[in-house]
């Protein structure tokens, strides 16, 4: 036996277990941060998965044989300690996006995330109610250098990761079924932009949706709409790339009302030209989707007032835009075919907007809470399911009715304090639960399909 191949392998496997231990603290540390189980689900799964895979990698060192030529030996750990750079960083993706809850509990970051965590989940548990299914894993919303909030599908790549050369990375951040929602860091100054959890949310509900094939469906819904409207098929067709973004609005409406349409808004002013011009190929032109979330709003009993940026859907605006003045005329039966979406039988989108009709009545949940942000009086925690939305949508709102002059330190921080307290009794453990060591042997088997080259 070679007594420095020993040592090499011993150097290994001491980096095996040091992750290890990393991960169990981290995990341990948790039982405190996240008392009330919001994270319950998703820790659960991710702990299991990567020290399954650090288990798996640590044995497969054990088995290096210190005999063979120290060449070799050196080859074969220097393969492990690259896959078990892999795990850490497949662990860290999600801890990092985790861990920004885990500092002092009024730390403006902390009480954002907190309160984000608790209007997701109002959003995304009312949804998945509605359509009849158990409830998935929620997603973890995190803060990030965004301009606006972000939510893409697990199937899509993450973008801060680097084409060739994190490929396996990204393949298992896709299959991994834990979902994350980037915020902008705007919200922890103005914590009523919080409101866009809502549209996000409603991005994972179309990816996650077990029962129908949402995004599909609405497609389809969408663009025999736009077509039954008297327009050609090459019009109608212009709204199927939209559609994500469009059931994503549809939803954001139906379960926080006129807030959603205040963020649009204030996200799509731009000058005349802009706001006739889709600003992606995922995106319709802001008079357009401005349009079809105060139809969708109207189509549920949902009132929506003309809001300071009421311009962007005036006639004149597009007096000589003849292709957005034909979109704007599919509208109506557009907004109609999102909110008669019905994913299963007897069961239509619009019908999440009950609630919030009612929520922004005369004596609705939503004037109480915008009373009490702007009152003298603290304002009391409520911990029901509906709470934490209500709650944001009515900070827009005090945002708006003072226009400013309520203070917006004042208004940030109580917001930012009452959220995280609006939290529906119980733990989070999901409805729809994923088998750990199925997903661990699958990473395994990846990290170990090319033993000639490892992984790089």
């Amino acid at each position: 036996m070679n007594a420095r191949s020993r040592l090499r392998i011993d150097e290994t496997l001491g980096e095996a277990v040091a992750l290890r231990r990393e991960i169990e603290t981290w995990r341990s540390s948790w039982e405190e941060i996240d008392a009330m189980g919001v994270h319950l689900t998703q820790l659960d799964l991710l702990y299991a998965v990567v020290l399954g895979l650090v288990d798996e990698i640590a044995r497969r060192i054990g088995t290096i044989d210190p005999g063979t030529r120290i060449g070799d030996v050196y080859e074969e750990c220097r393969r492990e300690d690259v896959r078990l750079l892999h795990a850490r960083r497949l662990w860290r993706w999600y801890a990092d996006k985790l861990d920004q809850r885990a500092g002092p509990p009024d730390d403006p970051l902390v009480q954002t995330l907190r309160g984000a965590d608790e209007v997701l989940w109002s959003c995304w548990k009312t949804a998945f109610t509605m359509l009849g299914e158990a409830v998935p894993p929620a997603p973890i919303p995190y803060v990030a250098p965004l301009y606006s909030a972000i939510a893409t599908p697990r199937t899509d790549p993450p973008p801060e990761l680097r084409p060739g050369a994190d490929d396996l990375l990204r393949k298992h951040i896709e299959q991994l079924p834990v979902a994350a929602i980037g915020l902008p860091p705007v919200c922890c100054r103005r914590p009523w932009w919080i409101i866009l959890t809502a549209h996000e949310a409603g991005h994972h509900v179309q990816f996650e949706a077990a029962r129908s094939h949402l995004e599909e469906l609405t497609q389809e819904r969408v663009v025999a709409a736009a077509y039954s409207s008297g327009h050609d098929a090459q019009l109608a067709e212009a709204w199927r790339p939209w559609c994500r973004e469009l059931f994503a609005d549809a939803c954001s409406v139906l379960l926080v009302g006129p807030a959603a349409v205040w963020a649009v808004a204030e996200l799509e002013m731009r000058p005349m030209a802009g706001l006739r011009k889709s600003p992606s190929v995922s995106y319709p032109p802001p008079l357009v989707r401005l349009s079809v979330l105060r139809a969708v709003a109207s189509a549920a009993g949902i009132g929506v007032k003309q809001p300071a940026t009421g311009e962007l859907v005036a006639a004149e605006a597009v007096e000589d835009d003849d292709r957005v003045g034909r979109l704007l005329a599919c509208v109506p039966d557009v907004a109609a075919a999102l909110t008669a979406l019905d994913p299963a039988p007897g069961i239509a989108l619009g019908s999440l907007g009950k609630t919030t009709a009612e929520a922004y009545g005369d004596d609705g949940s939503v004037v109480s809470w915008q009373s009490e942000l702007l009152g003298t009086a603290e304002p009391l925690p409520q911990q029901t399911l509906d709470a934490a939305r209500f709650c944001v949508a009515a900070g827009v709102e005090a945002w708006e009715r003072s226009g400013g002059q309520a203070g917006p330190e004042r208004l940030a921080l109580r917001l930012r304090t009452i959220l995280p307290l609006c939290q529906e009794p119980g733990t989070r453990a999901a409805g729809v639960t994923h088998d750990a060591e199925d997903v661990m042997r699958q990473f395994v088997a990846d990290l170990y399909q090319d033993e000639a080259g490892g992984v790089r």
